[in-house]
């Protein structure tokens, strides 16, 4: 008999009886059996662990393991530590199978262990063998004060022994339906038997400081489980103290324990106030909603008594939660605590939660109007016209999935990779399964007629895919909303209605204001559906979807939340959220003011808590609290009494909140704090809103006051990340009237605006710097500008980089040689481009990589360039293009800089902006830019066509089309000749190349001035005639029309657009649209036809730019005889490129979407980079492993975008065979992927012609159609 079974032999009994030592017979063997992998650690390591744990014998076990060497243990016992995933090693699948077998014959012990008498003996082994065995490699600690051993056993008993692949699921890991030992009852008996305090169980059970929150819930299963519940009761004192002993993370957990278990939350009911006023913000959070748990008369008590009580924190945060109790009980409360308050946080609380009090009180006399009438959707049942549809879609299907399995057939032969797929191919025999009867099946389930067998059956993956196929049973004029309820409700329950696809399409055919949330309530019961769903629409923001206050009415969507309140109260965090069958959705904050925003006016109910929120310090959601309550009558009188606010923050909030209402008659009440205040950034907001609200602030802006300020100011620590600007380097300044600018002056202007952290500046700074002269203006906005960029982009030097590079060059080229010679041979050609590297080129990669690091950061003083506004405009056009091309990554600093420049309302940046807006790499900043615009549009009063024509730079050249320059006592003059180039004259008209030497009596300024007026205007005009061919070029592709009026005023006569549109055909056209004829403008300011003749506009003609598609061919071919004739080169080409000979509809019937004509021509990815590169395109977003398919251009005047579709290539690019595929268009408003597509019939047809032509010219850098082109593909 062996040693081993000479310790089994000692357990006596049947597999289910018990011995002296608490093990039976079968857990004894499981014991054995888990350990056996320690074989690999060492030949007698799983007899002298058996030992260990079945009778303590063999304790050298325990540095045995620590010392193993040849095998990691804790490998072998499928790290028995870890709480996040399933057990896996990819390295080695041998030690994954062994660990994996190990952790099921310990699950199965775990399952076993007696819950009323637990081996607690074998059990503290246990924990010591597995600490022993893994030496902490895989122990994630929660923090609770226990010791490695008991983490470890109580980590691999929850949640690592279960190991499955979905290991986070919760309900997988339900302890007391599988393993109910494991509770906080036999943590406290292991720690009392280890002489430990039994009370660090409760810290055991909640605690999670030492996890990151992804992994919280990895030990719910203690948790939740009833007998916390039982033990919390039984050991009231050390509950009472354990929130003390918890960090915030832990008193979470407790918060939602209690929260969630009414009879718990009653029996707690003080303890649980007292996290409802916790010093966490997530811990209130948590615990709030949760109060409606308590009946009201005692939450009024305890929150009373918290009041007089409690410390400064939780005073101030009772204070809080009485606001939300509407009613004279919690009034009198405040009152009486506002008499004897002596803490000023705490007095400003009560003061505050008085006025949402009263607020409310007097919003209880609103009552919202009548809403609108709303009609239930008819259901009218499809017949057998919608089966034999869809028996022609099944048809057509079967037959695109025939040709694209045996597709992949082909594309498997053909490919290097030993991975062969299959997916279309069990696609097409999935659908080679379906009959014409599954069609019958899935119009009886969308008539709400099916079986629940019908149902199941209409669950099938393939039969949805025929039900949507082509969108054609939605188009189907008896199709309406009840057909696609229940169809969702079958095939996709997991999902909501708003979230699909074909459900937009179908609203986007109703008549606005025809769809009313009521109406899809009232249908979502009929079909016997919750409608939680309902709600969902507009509380829940989903990214790539619109929510119903964007889409619908607002009369079509609050009478829904007026009708079930519960929904905002849910969403306001009032109350906590129910227990849902399905789908376990929380209501988004933000969300939820935004939809109160839609109500004629905010209920009492949800007042005082949207107050809390618009003038908290949380900044998050304080704009959309602010616009929900923007519509009550009395809302600035309750601003103002948050002026006297303690803190700074909820004071400036006040001060910017009541110049937004335009509420004048808070001006005496900000001057009266203006004059109290003392910080700075609060000053600075109070002068803002009371120029905002029309007071005159002249007075407070002498330069004596301005000088004490600063001296004030700048006597102060400055914030600490402003160190790297150089303050002495600032410009002299000079005040509008000529005098001097005290320097402090200057230098504290840097300092606020760094502080107020504002890079778009606010109208305090806008005004400080319009007391300077433009000269001092734009010197600020240079230097602070060059300064911010300079700091931004520092990077190792040349030497950093070569000792870098010595340092790991060497070791980096032996791990490329090692991984090539290493690998597999199939997986070889991973690492071949790195094999193939020499030493040198090696060297240079690590040396390029480390001079491409950046050094710092100057981002957090973004605020620094609200000083920028004003900068030269050719400077900052030239900065930021180059900052862009170089560090285009660094987005955030783009925008911030983008923000600083805009306010100056110079037209070159505006141009710059305007470009951007049109076209960018990075979507935010492109976003960004069109914000900018259209904010300087709006304070124009101006469409964004309207501004881009308005701000057109000059150049300096004057309407004449001269610049003049005073060198000296000779004037100097620039025009533009022929070709568009600047062409500089002398006083005697004779071109010169440059300005000469001045002479000895010039005045050297003006010498300065001259030469500095002369090389701006250069930069100014190449920059000028760049943006102003890509604006009319996109203009001439969406078709923009031109007012007359405007079109003489300002482009006709401009200097410089006046020239570039005389290069250009432009169409008159009458009021609707019709082409009346041609024209082209001339050097003298006329207008001509093709044949010379002066062409007369009718008044009421409005103007387009022409192209081939717009005019018959002999036009076409007139107008290029012309341009000829006149030996003038056209600025783009407009009478050359022809729509192309495409059909819209196909031969179904269905909108036609993509060109494919050039599908197979074949190339590689570098030259089909550098075509569309020349061609204007861009690299689309690259996708999951840096995949990217498509090269884009996008007309965000017509909201479309361009896509020229190829095979593809992954990032970082490298050069491989590459085919080009389809030209389709998507939508630019469309924020998900699918349903992206426009039909070609929707593309504005100079558009789709211009498109086309692109998409030829890529064609002809291929190298021609190759029939086996998928072959040759690497994807």
């Amino acid at each position: 008999m062996g040693f081993l079974d000479k310790i089994l032999g000692a357990v006596t009994g049947s597999a289910g009886t018990a011995a002296a030592n608490g093990l039976t017979r079968e857990q004894a063997q499981l014991l054995k059996q888990a350990f056996e992998p320690l074989e690999k650690a060492g030949k007698e390591l799983p007899q002298k662990g058996a030992a260990f744990l079945v009778d303590g014998t063999q304790e050298t076990v325990l540095l045995d393991l620590q010392a193993a060497k040849s095998f990691e243990p804790g490998q072998l016992l499928g790290a028995p530590g870890r709480l996040r995933w399933g057990y896996s090693n990819h390295q080695n699948k041998a030690l994954e199978k062994i660990g994996n077998q190990s952790l099921e014959q310990r699950g199965r012990f775990y399952a076993s262990v007696d819950a009323i008498a637990p081996a607690l003996d074998v059990l503290v082994r246990l924990g010591k063998l597995l600490a022993a065995a893994d030496g902490g490699q895989s122990l994630e600690h929660p923090g609770a004060p226990v010791p490695d051993w008991l983490q470890y056993l109580i980590n691999d008993a929850v949640f690592a022994s279960f190991n499955k692949s979905s290991s986070s699921n919760a309900a997988e890991r339900d302890l007391a339906k599988h393993r109910p030992a494991w509770n906080v009852h036999l943590i406290a008996a292991l720690l009392a038997h280890e002489g430990l305090d039994p009370h660090i169980a409760l810290q055991e059970v909640f605690e999670r400081k030492g996890l990151d929150s992804w992994y919280h819930d990895r030990l719910d299963g203690l948790v939740e489980a009833p007998a916390v519940a039982d033990y919390m009761r039984s050991q009231r004192d050390a509950t009472e103290a354990l929130p003390a002993k918890l960090s915030a993370a832990g008193r979470v957990l407790l918060a939602r324990r209690i929260g969630k278990d009414k009879a718990l939350l009653n029996d707690f009911a003080p303890l649980f106030l007292r996290l409802a006023i916790d010093g966490s913000k997530t811990v209130r959070a948590e615990a709030t909603p949760h109060l409606e748990g308590i009946a009201e008369a005692q939450r009024l008590e305890l929150l009373g008594q918290l009041l007089k009580d409690g410390d400064t924190t939780q005073r101030t945060q009772a204070a809080e939660l009485l606001a939300r109790l509407p009613g004279d009980a919690a009034r009198a409360l405040l009152d009486v605590a506002a008499g004897t308050e002596t803490s000023k946080a705490v007095q400003q609380a009560i003061r505050s939660a008085m006025s949402r009090l009263d607020a409310a009180g007097d919003a209880g006399e609103l009552e919202l109007p009548e809403p609108p009438a709303w009609q239930p959707f008819e259901d009218i049942p499809l017949g057998e016209e919608a089966v034999q549809l869809l028996i022609a879609n099944r048809i057509e299907l079967l037959e695109k999935n025939r040709v694209a399995a045996e597709a992949e057939i082909e594309e498997n032969k053909a490919s290097k990779q030993t991975y062969r797929y299959k997916w279309r191919q069990d696609n097409y025999a999935a659908h080679k399964k379906l009959t014409d009867d599954d069609m019958r099946v899935a119009v009886r389930v969308l008539n709400g007629q099916g079986s629940k067998n019908d149902q199941n059956r209409a669950k099938n993956g393939q039969l949805q895919q025929v039900v949507g196929f082509g969108n054609r049973l939605q188009s189907m004029p008896g199709f309406g909303m009840p057909h696609l309820i229940r169809w969702l409700a079958v095939s996709r329950h997991w999902t909501s209605f708003w979230f699909d696809d074909g459900f937009h399409k179908w609203l986007g055919r109703q008549p606005v204001g025809s769809v009313d949330l009521r109406a899809l309530a009232e249908l979502l019961k009929r079909s016997g559906m919750p409608i939680d769903d309902v709600a969902h629409t507009a509380l829940f923001p989903y990214w790539n979807q619109a929510s119903a206050v964007d889409v619908l009415p607002a009369d079509r969507v609050w009478p829904f939340f007026a009708e079930h309140p519960e929904y905002i109260d849910e969403g306001l965090g009032l109350v906590a959220p129910p227990k849902r069958e399905g789908r376990q959705t929380q209501l988004d904050l933000n969300a939820t003011l935004r939809t109160l925003a839609v109500f004629p006016t905010v209920q009492a109910r949800w007042l005082p808590r949207v107050m809390e929120l618009a003038l908290g310090e949380g900044k998050t959601h304080r704009a959309a609290a602010q616009k929900a309550l923007s519509m009550l009558p009395d809302i600035g009188r309750r601003v103002v009494e948050s002026l006297g606010a303690t803190k700074s923050e909820v004071r400036i909030e006040a001060a910017n909140w009541l110049a937004e209402l335009k509420y004048a008659e808070a001006v005496p009440a900000i001057t009266k704090a203006l004059e109290k205040e003392a910080r700075e950034t609060v000053r600075a907001a109070y002068l803002t809103a009371l120029e905002a609200l029309g007071d005159d602030i002249s007075a407070r802006l002498a330069p004596a006051i301005l000088l004490a300020e600063a001296k004030k100011g700048l006597k102060a620590k400055p914030p600490a990340g402003l160190a790297w600007f150089s303050l002495d380097a600032l410009p002299a300044c000079k005040w509008l009237d000529g005098s001097p600018v005290e320097p402090e002056i200057v230098r504290w202007w840097v300092v606020l605006a760094c502080k107020l952290k504002e890079p778009g500046g606010n109208a305090l700074l806008t005004r400080y710097l319009g007391l300077l002269d433009a000269a001092s203006r734009q010197a600020v906005g240079r230097l602070v500008l060059r300064q911010f960029i300079a700091h931004d982009t520092r990077h190792p030097t040349l030497d950093e980089g070569i000792a870098h590079a010595n340092a790991h060059a060497p070791q980096r080229y032996q791990g490329n040689q090692q991984r090539y010679q290493n690998a597999k041979a199939e997986h070889k050609q991973y690492y071949e481009a790195d094999f193939q590297k020499t030493q040198e080129q090696v060297f240079e990669e690590c040396k390029r990589e480390k001079m491409s690091e950046y050094l710092g950061s100057a981002i957090g003083e973004k605020g620094t360039l609200a000083l920028t506004a004003h900068a030269p405009g050719h400077e900052v056009v030239t900065l930021l293009q180059q900052y862009m091309r170089d560090h285009y990554q660094r987005r955030s600093q783009i925008e911030a800089m983008l923000e600083g420049v805009a306010p100056g309302n110079d037209p070159v940046v505006i141009q710059l902006l305007l470009g951007i807006s049109r076209r960018y790499r990075t979507a935010s900043v492109q976003e960004k830019a069109r914000a900018l615009v259209q904010q300087i549009a709006d304070r124009n009063g101006w469409t964004q066509d309207q501004l881009a024509d308005r701000t057109i730079p000059t150049a300096g050249l004057d309407d004449t089309g001269k610049l003049e320059l005073a060198y000296g006592d000779r004037i100097f003059t620039v025009v533009l000749d022929a070709a568009m180039k600047p062409e500089l004259r002398n006083p005697e008209g004779k071109i010169v190349k440059a300005l000469p030497e001045p002479r000895q009596n010039d005045d050297p300024v003006l010498i300065k001035d001259a030469k500095a007026q002369f090389s701006t205007s250069r930069k100014e005009l190449k920059q000028v005639i760049d943006l102003q061919t890509a604006r009319l070029f996109e203009a001439m592709c969406t078709g923009r029309i031109w007012p007359q009026a405007e079109w003489r005023e300002y482009l006709h006569r401009h200097p410089i657009a006046g020239r570039l549109i005389q290069r250009l055909v432009w169409l008159e056209l009458d009021a609707e649209g019709a082409v009346r004829g041609s024209f082209r403008p001339t050097e003298d300011g006329s207008l001509i036809d093709t044949q010379d003749d002066e062409v007369e506009l009718a008044a009421d003609s409005q103007l387009r730019l022409g192209h081939a598609s717009l005019v018959d061919e002999g036009t076409a071919a007139a107008w290029n005889r012309h341009f000829k004739d006149y030996k003038l080169v056209p600025l783009f080409a407009q009478m050359t490129r022809k729509p192309p000979a495409v059909a819209f509809i196909d031969d179904k019937g269905q909108p036609v979407s993509e060109i494919n004509d050039r599908l197979g021509w074949i190339s590689d990815t570098f030259t089909l980079r550098g075509s569309f590169a020349k061609l204007g395109y861009q690299r689309a977003q690259a996708e999951d492993g840096g995949f990217f398919y498509q090269y884009t251009k996008e007309f965000s005047s017509a909201g479309v975008r361009v896509a020229i579709e190829f095979s593809g290539n992954t990032l970082p690019e490298e050069n491989v065979p590459a085919a080009l595929k389809t030209l389709g268009f998507e939508d630019m408003k469309t924020r998900g992927y699918s349903d992206r597509a426009l039909p070609l019939s929707s593309v504005p047809l100079v558009l789709l012609a211009e498109a086309y032509a692109d998409y030829l010219a890529i064609a002809q850098a291929c190298a021609g159609f190759d029939a086996g082109w998928e072959k040759k593909m690497p994807w």
